[in-house]
């Protein structure tokens, strides 16, 4: 049971639905990870295209010398046909490949490497399916082996599919398809007897297509949880885990990074923008600490819908303190900001403590504008910034100053 069991884990990678459940995949997540292998596979499928190109070239010319250069006579024009249509398509598809390596937007190229993939796998097919009918009708022929090829075939096909997923199991049963149907047309229709180079291409190339893409799909997956756990450990280390703003950790290494430049900035509009929320103790003692972690949450969403940014300066500063970060390409609009911030908490409408001057919660913000720094102080600067929101504490609340003055 033990041996069994190893034997498993050991061969898991060839079972890309084992690797989803074992994971606890998510839809989303498979999804990510098939974008991955369909970039990650560009380089293959650039080879393979490349192999394929030089052997149907190869056929062709050696098939012309052979016969020195009467193959439509000897083989037929389909045989002829085969080999352009193989040449063509991997041509078309060494473009697509091409062309997505050039493409900036990952979604586009995930879209064109796609294609390229699936006018490879047609280019296999319509290279056997027009080698095959130029075989038959030159009457090379076996009725017995064609079948008997086709059903090992099919069965190998059976075998392999349910481990597949969707678009490789559409793509390779074109092939089967095309092979299958033809082989048995021939056997019937012409009694051939030489087909067992064809089952084997036509065998070999979903075989292969399906070690490669389990192989790349098994590395993906190991990469991507990979990826997770220390995206996971990033946001703990760095994020704040109830408001989802950075934390002082996350606040020192950003100063870390873009204090020099500010520094040395000849056009530096840099507003600090520090709030906190009204009477909060009050709060939390009338409607609960939970009560209390909503509101929290409640606020700093509205901050981020109002300042839309994947990239928003915006740290938990203290238990209701936060600060932000805004650089600006006109100072005029400081003011804008600071305002736009308050209201965006008011409209929430979030019932206030009795103690409260308002109905609503609030919040009370200072800021300070700095346009030029020749060496960026923070404790200073955030001394400076407290000192205006305290003023816009001791005259209402609810309400923005803007060094030193309210708004």
């Amino acid at each position: 049971m033990k041996a069994r069991n190893k034997f498993r884990k050991r061969s898991e990678f060839l079972y890309p639905h084992r690797v989803i459940k074992n994971n606890h995949f998510s839809k989303r997540d498979l999804r990510i990870i098939k974008d991955n292998i369909s970039l990650n596979m560009t380089v293959i499928r650039l080879i393979v295209a490349i192999l394929l190109m030089l052997v149907a070239f190869g056929m062709f010319l050696m098939m012309n010398l052979r016969t020195g250069w009467r193959q439509i006579e000897v083989y037929g024009v389909t045989s002829v046909v085969a080999h352009a249509s193989s040449m063509l398509f991997c041509f078309i598809s060494i473009i697509l490949m091409v062309a997505s390596y050039f493409v900036k937007k990952d979604k586009t190229s995930i879209i064109l490497n796609r294609i390229a993939g699936l006018v490879l796998y047609l280019g296999v097919a319509l290279q056997m399916f027009f080698g095959m009918y130029a075989d038959c009708q030159m009457g090379f022929t076996s009725q017995s082996e064609a079948l008997s090829a086709s059903i090992i075939f099919l069965a190998a096909l059976l075998v392999i599919q349910p481990a597949y997923w969707t678009e490789a199991l559409i793509l390779d049963l074109a092939t089967t398809i095309s092979t299958i149907g033809l082989a048995i047309y021939c056997s019937i229709a012409m009694g051939m007897t030489s087909l067992h180079y064809y089952i084997i291409i036509a065998l070999a190339f979903p075989l292969c297509s399906y070690f490669i893409i389990t192989l790349l799909f098994y590395a993906e997956s190991q990469n991507y949880k990979e990826a997770v756990e220390n995206e996971r450990l990033t946001n703990k280390a760095y994020y704040d885990s109830l408001t989802l703003c950075k934390n002082r950790h996350a606040l020192k290494m950003f100063l870390d990074e873009n204090v020099p430049e500010w520094e040395t900035s000849d056009d530096l509009n840099l507003l600090i923008a520090m709030f906190d929320i009204d009477n909060f103790k009050d709060y939390n003692d009338q409607f609960s600490h939970l009560a209390g972690d909503y509101c929290l949450k409640s606020i700093t969403d509205a901050i981020r819908k109002a300042f839309p940014s994947p990239d928003l300066d915006f740290f938990r500063y203290g238990g209701e303190e936060f600060i932000l970060f805004f650089e600006l390409d006109n100072p005029m609009e400081a003011r804008t900001v600071l305002e736009k911030a308050r209201v965006a908490v008011e409209e929430l409408n979030i019932e206030a403590p009795k103690e409260a001057p308002k109905k609503m919660v609030t919040i009370s913000i200072g800021g300070s504008l700095i346009k030029e720094v020749e060496k960026f102080d923070f404790e200073k600067e955030i001394a400076k910034v407290d000192k205006y929101l305290y003023e816009a504490k001791n005259n209402g609340k609810d309400v923005a100053c803007l060094d030193g003055k309210l708004i």
